[in-house]
């Protein structure tokens, strides 16, 4: 997926066996995730793997799908990882939430109302969503993988702005709790007035 992407992203798409798509100007993080998952409307589960990781193995996207294959009642599993930079393994420790590697079940994907406004808050969305749903997600270990450093990726100040963005928009979502329109769908569906704010428990990523 190039989500409106200003170097050679789209060709080193099209220079692989792979269906791309493509949003010609940049609509977000969860924009790009939500025309994925319309592109594929009949999948049985869905995979969201950033381009960047380092030290990925196909070992760690099978210890991804497999509890989603051997658990169906499950919504979706989240990776985190160990072993990786002291600053990413300090962040995963305590939101590993914030991780982008999951895999969607198909009872989950149809129950997700549009993802399309939040931005990097999704996952901390589809994180609360798949618990209120009950029974939530589970947590993959996945030592030795990793991603590039924003700072890295973009330079110092702009990497640095950027992760301040990223986390301006994470905050939003969670203090938000769920977005009007979502929480609107949630009642009716479940006829609840409220729903609850994560637990220091599930902040962490734990069961």
């Amino acid at each position: 997926m190039d989500d409106g992407s200003r170097d050679d992203t789209w060709e080193a798409i099209c220079s692989q066996p792979v269906t791309g798509l493509r949003h010609r100007e940049n609509r977000g993080k969860a924009a790009a995730l939500q025309t994925g998952l319309n592109a594929i409307p009949g999948a049985d589960a869905v995979a969201f793997i950033d381009a960047d990781l380092l030290g990925i193995t196909p070992e760690h996207l099978q210890d991804l799908l497999e509890p989603i294959r051997a658990h169906p009642d499950k919504l979706m599993t989240v990776a985190q990882f160990i072993r990786a930079h002291p600053g990413i393994d300090a962040v995963q420790n305590w939101f590993s939430i914030l991780n982008g590697q999951r895999v969607l079940s198909r009872r989950f994907i149809d129950e997700l109302p549009d993802l399309t406004p939040l931005r990097f808050g999704v996952e901390v969305f589809m994180t609360r969503y798949a618990r209120d749903l009950g029974p939530g997600h589970m947590t993959v270990p996945w030592p030795g993988a990793s991603h590039v450093l924003k700072e890295t990726k973009y330079g110092l100040i702009p990497g640095f702005v950027e992760r301040m963005r990223m986390y301006k928009e994470v905050l939003g979502t969670y203090w938000c709790r769920y977005p009007r329109w979502a929480r609107e769908r949630f009642d009716i569906r479940e006829g609840r007035e409220n729903i609850p704010q994560l637990s220091e428990r599930e902040t962490r990523g734990d069961d």
